[in-house]
């Protein structure tokens, strides 16, 4: 089906954390929230996911109020469809979490998560996964790591909720990825089939996200003219990345790439554990 009777769609999509990061610190004060973010263009507030995070966790204290000061410097664009805010909001909640020495048992903190945003668990996990449901089922998957990652955001962000209210078929009838074949070795170039496959199948949403920001389609074909091994559009948009063999490959891609006024960033997939060890800075 294309939607559920309570309106979310059902998806089914491989995802992957990479080195692109927004940094949060954090302080205690003895009660209350205050938020401090670089990008002037962001709330401060309760609309902040930052701030929806750090509530919510309040809210389970038990043992009176306590406070945080947050500090949030960004650096993943805003409505590029690249899980800046959730991964933020999943950071805060872990975060916070040992902050307050609140001991949150694993399904309290995924429901809080999930709570908070479809995609907010997989933050938790990170490394390579996939998503089903909503986008709130994670299963881990082995990580890919070994190839670069380029990607370009046009500077027109895409509202997530309006890419999906355009969406008129089902989402999963077409890649079928949780069927797609599993490869168990990587070629002698160092890029893993899988990735090509995956990023092959499409984003579904893409269509729909392009009539939005048709910029998307234009970058997608000069990544690939580029010497991209594959293309693709990121989540809902509008951000579109594409994937290289090598380090040098991407970086000359880079530098070719005729996309005046867009922004252009170089990153590398990380792998399950060396995220959790950025989000908890152990």
């Amino acid at each position: 089906m294309a939607r559920r009777p309570d309106g979310y769609h059902l998806i089914e999509s491989v995802v992957q954390t990479v080195s692109l990061h927004d940094t949060l610190t954090l302080e205690p004060i003895p009660e209350g929230l205050v938020l401090e973010i670089d990008d002037p263009g962001l709330p401060k507030g309760p609309d902040n996911l930052v701030w929806k995070a750090a509530e919510a966790l309040q809210a389970r204290l038990p043992h009176g109020p306590r406070g945080a000061r947050i500090w949030l410097e960004k650096r993943i664009p805003q409505g590029a469809g690249l899980g800046g805010g959730s991964s933020d909001a999943a950071a805060t909640l872990v975060g916070l979490g040992r902050l307050w020495r609140m001991e949150l048992r694993e399904p309290e903190l995924l429901g809080l998560a999930a709570s908070l945003g479809s995609d907010v668990p997989f933050f938790l996990t990170g490394g390579t996964a996939l998503l089903t449901g909503t986008g709130t089922d994670v299963t881990p998957l082995p990580d890919l790591t070994g190839f670069e990652i380029l990607i370009v955001f046009p500077g027109a962000p895409i509202s997530t909720r309006e890419v999906y209210s355009r969406v008129v078929a089902p989402l999963t009838s077409a890649l079928k990825i949780s069927s797609m074949p599993r490869f168990s070795h990587t070629p002698e170039d160092g890029l893993p089939r899988e990735v090509e496959t995956w990023v092959r199948a499409g984003n579904a949403l893409e269509p729909y996200a392009c009539a939005l920001c048709p910029a998307i389609g234009r970058i997608k074909e000069r990544l690939q003219a580029a010497g991209a091994s594959a293309a693709s559009m990121t989540g809902s948009g509008s951000a579109v990345f594409g994937i290289f063999r090598s380090a040098a490959a991407a970086e000359k891609a880079r530098a070719d790439l005729d996309l005046s006024g867009f922004t252009i960033m170089r990153s590398v997939p990380i792998n399950r554990q060396d995220y959790r060890r950025r989000v908890t800075n152990d």
